[in-house]
């Protein structure tokens, strides 16, 4: 595959997208988009073969339906795992309260049907219980070092919880903040390459066209992050504004890193300015390094 994408990479308006490759197939799991304040409750899934192309696959959950028994709608900003022959999709919703929640589901098949658990997997009674201190719990990432695998999250606040060996309880003694992270929002994402512990996050609100990705790294999976560059933001030139909420691939078996992210809806005069916010559409390049090993800015098209 070159990097020659043809951004958008999926048709129609979508968001916050988790890139995954199994089995010499790519998946993008989105935020589906186009509903007035984030009020979506269906979350579906692409296939590509090539990545570039992508298709849509099946509808994955209903976050209002009885699919999800604790939640009542608000599906945001999803991310996928594969362990043991399984899959597990990790996903946003709000809970009776209006609180947003992350939840857990199961799967034979990275495009489903996927089965939800009937409690949610992160709360905000949790962080409380454990001192963790954010404004919401959402946008999950996977991050796996050997055999244990991680949750990142969080707004206003970000921490990281190991997951059980059935992928579908956290360790509540392993949840602590993580540090460092100049201007955070949200959507936390971190890989090890060289020994260091890379992370890039999203700053801003994604209403704004300011919104943007700022990249630094940490000795430590729990910081502190010692901040380097933006290295993903508006090119108003190109008429690309509000670029953010990202996920990160490295390719199997090769050094190539992939970084999916979404931007306002283009052609930006479609949407009225106070909408654009919520017709974000997904768009994918590829990363480069500095002679040090560090992210370099994104050249977005």
């Amino acid at each position: 595959m070159t990097d020659d994408f043809k951004n958008p990479v999926i048709g129609g308006v979508f968001a916050d997208p988790d890139l995954c490759f199994v089995d010499g197939t790519y998946y993008i799991y989105p935020t589906t988009d186009g509903c007035t304040d984030w009020s979506g409750h269906e979350f579906y899934v692409f296939s590509s073969k090539d990545g570039r192309h992508f298709q849509k696959e099946n509808r994955i959950l209903d976050v209002a339906s009885d699919q999800v028994l604790w939640a009542t709608g608000y599906a945001w900003a999803p991310c996928m795992a594969q362990k043991n022959g399984k899959f597990y999709f990790y996903f946003c919703a709000k809970d009776r309260t209006g609180t947003s929640c992350i939840g857990a589901a199961v799967a034979d098949s990275p495009v489903g049907p996927f089965t939800a658990q009937p409690e949610p997997l992160l709360t905000m009674d949790m962080m409380a219980v454990n001192g963790v201190s954010m404004g919401q719990v959402i946008d999950p990432s996977v991050y796996q070092e050997g055999e244990d695998v991680w949750l990142v999250f969080g707004n206003g606040g970000a921490a990281a919880v190991k997951l059980t060996e059935d992928m579908l309880h956290v360790r509540e003694d392993t949840l602590k903040n993580i540090t460092g992270m100049k201007d955070f929002c949200e959507s936390a994402i971190v890989f090890l390459k060289d020994g260091k512990y890379h992370f890039s996050w999203s700053c801003g609100d994604t209403r704004s066209e300011d919104y943007r990705v700022n990249y630094g790294v940490a000795d430590s999976l729990f910081g502190p992050v010692t901040f380097v560059r933006t290295i993903l933001q508006k090119d108003v030139e190109k008429g690309i504004l509000g670029t953010g909420h990202h996920s990160i691939l490295r390719t199997p078996g090769e050094d190539r890193y992939l970084i999916a992210y979404h931007r306002f809806g283009t052609p930006l005069e479609k949407y009225p300015q106070k909408d654009k916010g919520w017709n974000r559409e997904v768009c994918m390049a590829q990363l480069e390094f500095d002679d040090q090993g560090y992210v370099l800015p994104v050249s977005v098209k």
